[in-house]
């Protein structure tokens, strides 16, 4: 199966100064007969930039949102006004629509969806919270959660909470889902913010699939990381020698990326907002 990933938006520009980047993600994905979007950014940029790249989201009709955090979800209800009374598909998993929270030093901040599932699903849209750990939802085309937490050095970061069970808890993002889509070389691994742990992630994903990773892309989290868990992080993917690493959105700048762009040379490679990659 061929598939064709186009960033719409991402946290930096590429060399096409005609579109514009926010801090988000979001993919627009051809993969065999299917199209759809993995994740919509903060905002409604993503529908500029796609425009601006010809891609026509007027024919698009599914949505998969890695997580129900707003950089990641918040361009989603500019993605339904914009379907109009066409009907679309959300695919999420369970526990999505709860509401986030994040803490730093100025204070809390709600990180979570603008919309509920009662609105949107009022505006045509069939809502697919998916159950199971891995499910193919299109021919070759995976939504993977259920992420266990055995990587000794990818912690639950406590300043994410949660509110479930009629309070508040640390998030342990349970409701992440990454997709995993087969090709003639690999596994193609498309990840959102990997909060449970890219390392865990892609152990899992070599469980259910025991095929080989051709390509990791997306958001990796280590933009909080310290150097020595970038450092153990690198040495995993050097160790499962995967071909392409192309991380992005929340796994930090060159910077502070840079001992791990170095040490992995080619198999590294930059994703911007218009970034497109061929599988």
């Amino acid at each position: 199966m061929k598939v064709s990933i186009t960033t719409l938006v991402e946290n930096s520009l590429g060399e096409n100064t005609q579109l514009e980047a926010e801090h988000g993600l979001s993919f627009y994905i051809e993969a065999g007969e299917a199209s759809f979007l993995f994740d919509t950014g903060s905002t409604e940029m993503f529908l500029r930039n796609a425009k601006r790249l010809g891609i026509r989201t007027e024919a698009v009709d599914s949505v998969f949102i890695s997580h129900g955090h707003y950089d990641h979800s918040g361009g989603y209800k500019a993605f339904v006004e914009h379907a109009g009374k066409r009907a679309t598909n959300l695919f999420v998993r369970p526990g999505f629509f709860n509401r986030k929270y994040g803490f730093r030093v100025t204070g809390e901040a709600f990180l979570g969806n603008a919309f509920s599932k009662e609105e949107i699903s009022g505006a045509g849209v069939a809502v697919h919270e998916i159950e199971g750990d891995a499910k193919e939802v299109f021919p070759g085309v995976y939504s993977v959660t259920g992420f266990e937490r055995t990587c000794p050095f990818e912690h639950i970061n406590q300043r994410f909470v949660v509110e479930r069970n009629g309070g508040r808890e640390v998030d342990d993002f349970s409701e992440e889902q990454v997709l995993v889509m087969k090709t003639m070389k690999g596994l193609v691994v498309v990840l959102g913010c990997s909060h449970p742990g890219v390392v865990n992630i892609l152990e899992k994903v070599k469980h259910v699939f025991d095929e080989p990773i051709h390509a990791v892309i997306g958001g990796t989290h280590l933009v909080e990381a310290d150097p020595a868990r970038i450092e153990r992080t690198t040495d995993y993917l050097l160790e499962q020698k995967i071909p392409h690493v192309m991380i992005c959105h929340c796994s930090g700048g060159p910077e502070h990326l840079k001992g791990l762009i170095s040490r992995m040379g080619d198999v590294y490679r930059p994703v911007h907002t218009g970034t497109v990659l061929t599988f």
